[in-house]
């Protein structure tokens, strides 16, 4: 459907600018983003490490 407003103001783009307080926002959520996934990481290989521990006692 066709705008018929005749205003150009009405019918431009806007333009939403990233605040200093929305940066630090999402620069903490992708640090504590990252943290998340170096600890996730750490424990599956603890878990990896275990389980091969494990499966070398079964078979002696």
């Amino acid at each position: 459907m066709k705008n018929l407003h005749t205003d150009p103001r009405e019918n431009a783009p806007v333009k939403h600018t990233v605040t200093p307080d929305d940066l630090q926002q999402m620069q903490q959520r992708r640090i504590e983003a990252h943290a998340a996934r170096e600890t996730s990481d750490a424990l599956n290989l603890l878990r990896a490490f275990k389980l091969g521990a494990a499966l070398r006692e079964l078979r002696e």
